[in-house]
This record gives structure tokens, C-alpha cells and sequence, in this order.
């Protein structure tokens, strides 16, 4: 049948076909639309008269020619995937190179029609293929001679509105470039720039799989499919390392060899931020087309990270020297030692999430903790951490930072793994430290120890400060040898007392014969008795008392709202403790004088009334305890 449609069709059957492909689809702006290739496919069946005409187009992403006719009964009979393989052999190759094969294999079930596919290619792979069913009639030479003019003229129609399609796909990318481009732009967040590359390349290839390498720390809620890029030796010849490392785009197969991956790297211009890896589904190269956009598309989201992580981190460094300078200003304005530590301990759990901190001051052959340190410093499982870390501290003058400390010192049992730990260096001495801790490993970033070791610099100044301010102060107010109070500043603690305490008792303490001691064992020796005599009394003393050396060999004791017999007992007691406690043995005398508010509660009567019991002590034979001679009024 076919034949004889041939032979009586006029030889300008291909100008016919070019004049009406012309006319219907100069002008088209579709591309390979469906709607348009099922035109084709309609008007060949017509011109034919043929019971069956399709066109299978090469689909990149599955590797397949698809059927893109959409006409009922085709769409009905045949197998919507072409299979190239040994049944569809060659039946007729002209001096052209033109070819077809045999296309029974096309249709669902067996069929008695002549099938035939026609290649639509000139020396290039395939665009595609057209199938030909008509009934069963034997085709001659000639008749496939004037097909093959048919099928040029399909080809060029096709291949023209492909490049045409091509051409309109490139242009649609980088109109997307464009607008991602200046989405990118107006952008300075890390994770809108992520969300909108892999948005974008949904769009594109809604086929393909994503993953996002990248090279520094994300943390965000975020379905995005992030991963951390290793870049150890370990995975230094991994393809995504590798793309990292020289900037360039790489491409393999996947494990099962099934499919391909590429890898993009997220290049700025001070650097490269991660890889972009785009997985096909089909097991071959990407064409140059889709590497050149991907590559764009990678090197402007990379422009774009940069630029987003260049503004965090000027915000960041912002941030962190207002941080530095409020707290240098705080600490600047002559706070107490407690004080310090109190607001220090604020902003580094406030600003920086620690669980635990303890301020160190580091003595001669030891330590001491400091207020403001937290319960755990204060336990005694505390001990063998720190005897851990401060020799290193003191001997180095060097921080210490540790993600887990539990896998550095397993010998060491404590529940905190994270470890922050800044020497308090002034005029190259190290004067303490202090020591932050996490019960999260790697808790903390290196970008928060290295601000927190500037706070610690900058605050050691008024560490110190403090401190001396503190030792002056208790220089002021303490008598050098025996480490008591002043007599001046007994003087003011016991007038705050007599205005507003109801009762008191007060001791004066004198060293019987103590100018003998000296004259006998030297003064060396006297000075060593007289400060084991103010051990002893401070040794007794309760929270509130207080003692002062009053004056040469004498010591003196106020106890706030004491009684008078329990005056009595307390300054007995340290007759007995320094003649029991001293070698050579010495002994003390003791007046005891008291007062409340019923009688007149001047402070130099008070002092009167227990030196002159003091007096008495003496006359009596010394070594013992003598209260005033005035009855008080209870």
C-alpha cells in the first residue's frame, strides 16, 4: 500500500514537506513541545496513509528515547520507551548513510503491520527516531529513496527547533542566573543562599539528587542536605576533596557505576567555601552545556557565602568588641575582687553558655579558688582536674583548649568534657587563671576561645587591680607581724558596734614577762612567740569576733554580743591554750571588761575597765583572767 502511495506521489515530495513544515512552524516558539511534535507525526500518517507514525526523542536524564507522540492510538499499542538492540536490524543503508531498521519490537503485543525506524541523524548520534507502521507491503529501493527525503526533512525540522529549544533553555538558565544572582546579592544569609541554589537546581534538573560539602561549621534548623567537607589525608582522594583543593569541577561514577556525580566547588575570591555535588540518574558525562551553568551557578552562590560570611563575621567581630570594651569598662571601674569575679562569671555564662567556672589564684606552691567560682570547684573530685591543668598553665603560660577532656585524661572522672582554661598573665608573671567547662564535647568553637582568652587579657588588669587594692587595704588595716587587725581599725569595728550592738565584752591580752623573753632568748624568738599567741587567738575566735594587736607585747579581743561570764570562759581558755601550746613556755594575762545598753557604752571606758582588770592580773601573779571591777547592770 505504501508503496503504491510512493510511486504516485510527485518526486517534490520533500519540497512539499519543507514548504509545509515552513509554513506551520517557522514561527513557532515551542521548541520539542508535545503539542508539536504530535503535529508532525499526524501530518506524516496523513501524507502516508500510514496506521501508524511516531517520533521517539532522546531523553537525557533517563537515557532513553521517549515516545513524544501523543496521539491516542499510538499512545495506545506502543511501548512509550524505544529499545535499540539485535531486533531492530538493519534493512536498508543508502550511499548516504541513511538507514533503517527494523521496528517490530515497538509495539505491545505481536503485530502484523510493516514497522520500520527511521534514524533522524546525519553522522551525529540520534535526536531521536521515527517510527513507520503501515500494512504488511514490501517496500522496493526506490520507495525507501523517497522516504529518506521525508525523513531529512524531519530531521531538520526537528534538529532546528531542538537548537532552537537548546538555545531557549540557555537563554531561560541564565535568566535564572540572573535572578539568582541578584537574590544572591541582596542576601547576607548563609542559609538563604544555600536554600536558593539547591531551590534553583531543583528547578533546573528535578531528576538529579544534591548534597552541599561545606568547609566550616553550620549550624542552622535547616532540611537542607548539608554535610561537613573532610579534607583530612584520610579522604584526600576523594572527588569532593579534590574539587575542594583545586577549584576545579570533577566528575565520577557512584559506587554501583549506575550513576554519575559532579562536583562544584563554592569558589570566592579569598577562597573556597565547600562543594556542591550533583548526583544524575543515568550513568554518563554531563554535557558541557549543564557543566558551564552548575559552574556559574556554584562560583556565584561561592561569591555569594563569601560575601554573607564576610558580614557575619564584621558583625561578629562588632559584637565582639563591644563585648570586650563594656566589660573592660565594668571591670575598669575599681570593683572589689568579689565583685569582679561576680560580673566576669556573668558574661561568660551569659555570652558563651558555660556550666561551670572557676577563677584561680595561683600562690607560691599552691592555690586558691576565688568567689565567684561555681559548686563544681568547690567539690572535692575538682581537685585532681586542676592539679591536671595548672602546672601546665604555670609552667607554659600558654591556654589550654579541649574538645574532650575524657579522651585526653581518662584517668580523670568528671562529667565535663569541654575545657577552657586562660592563664592571667601580668608583667610575665602568671597570676591565676581561669577555667570554663561544658559537659558537651567540642562545645565550644575556636572563634569563642580565642574572645574568650581576649576577656581574660583584658580583664587581668583588673583582676590584679583588685587584688592589690584588697592586699593594700589589708596591709592598712593588719598588723604586719602578727597578721591581727590594727589597733586603728579595732577602734572603728568596735564604735560601729557600740551604736548598734546591745551588749559586748572586750579582752585585753598582755605577754607576762615578756621583755625577759626577749633579753633571754632574743627578739627573733619573741616575735615568734608573739605571733604563736595571735595564732592561738585567732584559732578560737567565732565568725564575728575579732582581734588587734593593741599595742608592743599586748593583743586585744572584742566578741559582739557576748556575755560577760561567757567572756570569761573564752579568755580562760586562752590562758590555758598558750601556756599549753608555747616552747619556751610563756603565759598571758587577761582584763576583761563589758558593757550593754543599760550602762554608758563609751568605747575608751570600756578599754579603761579592762586594762586596769589587766592590772589587777599582774598584782595577782599573772597567768590568769581578772574581770572589771565595775558591776554592770543587767
Amino acid at each position: 500500500m505504501i508503496g503504491e502511495i510512493l510511486m504516485e506521489i510527485k518526486e517534490s515530495l520533500q519540497v512539499d514537506l519543507r514548504n509545509f513544515f515552513a509554513e506551520k512552524f517557522m514561527y513557532s516558539t515551542d521548541g520539542f513541545s508535545g503539542d508539536l511534535i504530535t503535529e508532525v507525526s499526524k501530518h506524516i500518517k496523513k501524507l502516508l496513509q500510514a496506521k501508524c507514525v511516531a517520533l521517539y526523542l532522546h531523553d537525557y536524564c533517563n537515557d532513553n528515547f521517549e515516545l513524544a507522540t501523543s496521539l491516542t492510538y499510538e499512545q495506545k499499542v506502543l511501548k512509550q520507551n524505544l529499545l535499540i538492540d539485535s531486533n531492530n536490524k538493519i534493512i536498508y543503508k543508502s550511499t548516504t548513510n541513511f538507514t533503517i531498521l527494523k521496528g517490530c519490537n515497538v509495539f505491545k503485543q505481536p503485530s502484523n503491520f510493516s514497522s520500520f525506524l527511521f534514524p533522524l541523524n546525519f553522522g551525529d548520534s540520534p535526536i531521536g527516531y521515527l517510527f513507520l507502521a503501515v500494512e504488511q507491503d514490501k517496500l522496493s529501493n526506490q520507495s525507501y529513496k523517497k522516504l529518506e527525503g521525508m525523513i531529512d526533512e524531519t530531521y531538520k525540522l526537528l534538529n532546528g527547533l531542538g537548537n532552537y529549544s537548546k538555545t531557549m533553555e540557555k537563554a531561560n538558565k541564565y535568566e535564572l542566573l540572573y535572578r539568582v544572582t541578584t537574590k544572591f546579592h541582596s542576601s547576607i544569609n548563609t542559609n538563604d543562599v544555600l536554600t536558593e541554589v539547591i531551590h534553583t537546581l531543583s528547578d533546573v534538573y528535578p531528576h538529579f539528587e544534591y548534597r552541599l560539602y561545606l568547609s566550616q561549621d553550620y549550624k542552622n534548623d535547616t532540611d537542607l542536605p548539608i554535610k561537613e567537607l573532610i579534607y583530612n589525608d584520610e579522604f584526600a582522594n576523594k572527588s569532593s576533596v579534590q574539587a575542594f583543593q583545586t577549584g576545579n569541577v570533577k566528575m565520577e561514577k557512584d559506587e554501583t557505576g549506575l550513576k554519575t556525580r559532579l562536583f562544584a566547588p563554592l569558589k570566592g575570591k579569598q577562597g573556597i567555601y565547600g562543594v556542591l555535588q550533583i548526583i544524575s540518574p543515568v550513568d554518563r558525562l554531563f554535557p558541557d552545556s549543564d557543566v558551564e551553568f552548575i559552574t556559574l551557578l556554584a562560583n556565584t552562590a561561592g561569591n555569594a557565602l563569601e560575601n554573607a560570611h564576610l558580614y557575619q563575621q564584621s558583625r561578629q567581630l562588632i559584637s565582639d568588641l563591644q563585648l570586650i570594651n563594656e566589660t573592660s569598662h565594668t571591670l575598669n571601674s575599681n570593683l572589689r575582687l568579689s565583685e569582679t569575679t561576680a560580673f566576669m562569671n556573668k558574661q561568660i555564662t551569659t555570652f558563651f553558655g558555660a556550666n561551670e567556672i572557676g577563677f584561680i589564684l595561683f600562690k607560691e606552691d599552691d592555690y586558691d579558688l576565688l568567689d565567684g567560682s561555681t559548686k563544681f570547684f568547690l567539690l572535692d573530685e575538682s581537685s585532681l582536674f586542676l592539679e591536671t591543668i595548672i602546672p601546665t598553665l604555670r609552667s607554659e603560660k600558654e591556654s589550654l583548649f579541649i574538645g574532650n577532656f575524657s579522651t585526653k585524661h581518662p584517668d580523670v572522672k568528671m562529667p565535663y568534657h569541654s575545657v577552657m582554661a586562660i592563664p592571667m598573665i601580668q608583667s610575665d608573671q602568671v597570676k591565676g587563671a581561669i577555667v570554663v567547662l561544658h559537659t558537651e564535647p567540642y562545645f565550644y568553637s575556636f572563634e569563642t576561645f580565642k574572645l574568650v582568652q581576649s576577656l581574660v587579657h583584658h580583664s587581668t588588669l583588673a583582676f590584679v587591680n583588685s587584688l592589690l587594692r584588697e592586699q593594700l587595704e589589708q596591709l592598712v588595716i593588719t598588723d604586719y607581724l602578727t597578721k591581727l587587725y590594727s589597733r586603728k581599725y579595732l577602734d572603728e569595728r568596735l564604735q560601729e558596734h557600740l551604736l548598734f550592738d546591745k551588749q559586748g565584752a572586750f579582752l585585753l591580752i598582755d605577754i607576762d614577762d615578756f621583755k625577759t623573753i626577749n633579753d633571754t632568748f632574743g627578739h627573733d624568738t619573741g616575735d615568734e612567740l608573739l605571733i604563736k599567741v595571735a595564732n592561738i587567738i585567732e584559732n578560737r575566735l567565732g565568725a564575728n569576733d575579732f582581734a588587734a594587736r593593741w599595742g608592743g607585747e599586748e593583743l586585744a579581743v572584742y566578741l559582739p554580743e557576748s556575755m560577760l561570764d561567757e567572756a570569761m570562759e573564752v579568755a580562760q581558755e586562752l590562758v590555758d591554750r598558750v601556756r599549753q601550746n608555747t616552747n619556751p613556755i610563756i603565759t598571758i594575762s587577761v582584763g576583761v571588761s563589758y558593757w550593754n545598753s543599760n550602762q554608758p557604752n563609751e568605747m575608751h571606758r570600756l578599754f579603761d575597765r579592762a586594762d586596769e582588770a589587766l592590772y589587777e592580773a599582774k598584782a595577782k601573779g599573772k597567768n590568769c583572767v581578772v574581770r572589771e571591777k565595775v558591776k554592770p547592770l543587767y
